[in-house]
């Protein structure tokens, strides 16, 4: 009978933290709607995440997420958004007026780039609120520090937007996937990818007296408890 109980309580955890990913999912999207505000709902699904590994309130940490230094959230991705709209431009004047293979390599190495960049500054902006430019330069490290895991840390969130434009049908046949469950699932990802890159910025953060806020105090609290859990 005891382990009858116990197996009922896994399975009821499963169902419960399934629930959550998929509310998670789609509060993301419906805050993806203005397109503006997609960098806040980032930051709000990150730190979503982040709550209800520890056993918070995971809509709290999302309220947390969008909007601390919201300002900072907005103005990365616009400017991502900007960056990659005028390199899409030039990926297709490429393909009319000079489709080399080099000419078409650097137009997609600059959009992958950009979102890097704009991934680590949004990951950070939850994680590590630190000074403006201890904030910008750790971004920018993190680009030659971890740079296969941020790139596909940047994939896993780009994908939908790639299939709908390069592979339509495919999109399609996965858009129920991405509506229910897929962002929380990418972001869970990146965190997982970003990890130990974000506890040496944490160290150093520490270190250097730049954590701003009760934020960066939650951030600091969790990623030790999480060094701790590893060791």
């Amino acid at each position: 009978m005891h382990e009858q109980e116990t197996i009922i309580d896994k399975i009821g955890r499963v169902i419960s933290l399934a629930g959550n990913a998929i509310m998670m999912n789609l509060l993301f999207l419906v805050c993806c709607i203005p397109v503006v505000t997609i960098g806040q709902a980032f930051c709000g699904l990150v730190s979503a995440i982040r709550y209800n590994i520890r056993g918070e309130k995971w809509f709290a940490g999302f309220k947390a997420g969008f909007t601390t230094r919201f300002w900072r959230g907005t103005i990365s991705w616009c400017l991502m958004l900007a960056v990659n709209l005028f390199f899409l431009a030039e990926i297709d004047h490429v393909f009319m007026v000079d489709p080399s293979l080099t000419a078409q390599i650097g137009a997609c190495l600059m959009m992958a780039l950009s979102t890097m960049l704009t991934t680590s500054l949004l990951v950070l902006n939850v994680y590590i609120p630190t000074d403006i430019g201890t904030w910008i330069r750790n971004a920018v490290n993190m680009i030659f520090k971890v740079p296969l895991e941020l790139l596909g840390s940047a994939a896993l969130m780009w994908l939908p937007v790639l299939l709908m434009v390069v592979k339509p049908d495919f999109f399609y046949y996965g858009a129920l996937v991405f509506i229910a469950i897929y962002f929380t699932l990418a972001a869970l990802g990146t965190t997982l990818l970003l990890k130990n890159a974000l506890v040496k910025y944490l160290v150093d953060a520490r270190a250097e007296g730049t954590l701003l806020s009760e934020e960066g105090k939650r951030s600091e609290a969790n990623l030790e408890e999480e060094e701790e859990d590893e060791e």
